[in-house]
């Protein structure tokens, strides 16, 4: 394998943009951080370049945005969120419960409403997750997930607590939404994809100026539509999956238009975070499946922001690649491979943080 064959997680660049929007045209649309529009996706891209110049020292509007670059093509997108809805504020439906008892009748009634909220405005956000269908299969799209972590854990100073995540709502697999059908298709007057492209180029201030103000109740919705509450797009199952692993909940919030579930958790919650340590590289070898010593699978990462690098590797556990290199703990350093160490740009004593795989 050579340097640039190996994996990497980087920074977006503008001249990324042809290749980041083949991708979001791959999504299929419903992913408003990454929109199949070309204005509107140019403008999240350049803010997302003057982000990472921007040498942020508090939580704001910042989007990092990284891509996945294996073999010279662009094969997948993540992004963080530094702090969302500062300007608009951002909503979202909170699932609650109204009881109703009538003594005449000896009936009692629980029932689910909708209750537009901005409870996340001003948290941060991970996002933009897509995966080339060309490259799934290789655990790309869990390399991608955990990398936003590791991003995080080098800068929690800029990144707002709590973290969440909006997953896309669930579709027929004709493309039907019958969330948006039953709900915002009535209040928009519009095509979900319309609203779905205005909410990503313009901010969703129109979607408080046009949504009712005031509970829903969700038996008054077709059956089909409440079925979609808090159910993620077939697609994003996976994702679903890997955020709950990772220790994210879903406390009963969901999308406005689709009805797809946002989960979220506190920076320390989060596994990847938690798990990950720093230590200094202890050595620079050609071979690491021939060294001796304890090796694992991980994920290792060196700079924060614009410095900002990952990739999947092979390390050896302890200060030297030799027989006794296992005994020692992983605080003494890692051993990584030529290839991924020219890939991070890193020799032998800079400091990286990695998590096993």
């Amino acid at each position: 394998m050579t340097a640039s064959s190996v994996p990497l997680i980087r920074p977006v660049r503008p001249e990324d943009f042809n290749a980041v929007f083949e991708l979001a045209r791959r999504a299929g649309g419903g992913m408003t951080n990454l929109p199949a529009d070309e204005p509107a996706l140019r403008t999240r891209v350049d803010f997302a370049c003057e982000s990472f110049a921007a040498n942020a020292v508090e939580p704001g509007p910042e989007v990092y945005m990284t891509v996945l670059e294996v073999g010279g093509r662009i094969l997948g997108t993540s992004a963080v969120f530094s702090s969302i809805g500062l300007d608009n504020g951002f909503v979202n439906y909170k699932v609650n419960w109204t009881f109703h008892a009538s003594r005449q009748v000896n009936k009692r009634i629980k029932r689910r409403l909708l209750v537009l909220t901005h409870d996340f405005t001003g948290a941060a956000e991970v996002g933009s997750l897509f995966l080339s269908p060309d490259a799934r299969g290789g655990g790309y799209g869990k390399f991608l997930a955990r990398t936003r972590y590791l991003f995080i854990a080098q800068r929690p100073d800029i990144i707002a607590d709590p973290v969440c995540a909006e997953l896309r709502g669930w579709r027929a697999p004709g493309g039907a939404q019958p969330f948006w059908e039953a709900l915002g298709r009535r209040f928009f007057e519009m095509e979900f994809e319309e609203a779905d492209v205005h909410n990503a180029a313009n901010g969703n201030q129109f979607i408080a100026e046009l949504m009712p103000r005031y509970p829903i109740y969700v038996s008054l919705l077709p059956e089909d539509a409440r079925a979609c509450i808090g159910r993620p797009h077939d697609g994003a199952a996976p994702a679903y999956n890997m955020l709950m692993a990772e220790g994210f909940r879903f406390n009963d919030y969901i999308d406005i238009f689709d009805g797809g579930p946002l989960v979220d958790a506190k920076q320390n919650e989060i596994r990847t975070i938690r798990e990950s340590m720093t230590a200094p590289v202890a050595g620079v070898i050609d071979d690491v499946d021939a060294a001796a010593g304890r090796k694992a699978d991980a994920i290792v990462a060196t700079g924060a922001v614009a410095d900002f690098r990952a990739v999947r590797t092979s390390v050896v556990f302890g200060g030297d690649a030799g027989p006794d290199a296992g005994d020692r703990g992983p605080a003494e350093g890692v051993v990584i491979g030529r290839d991924a160490a020219d890939r991070l740009g890193v020799e032998p004593g800079a400091p990286v943080r990695w998590v096993l795989w």
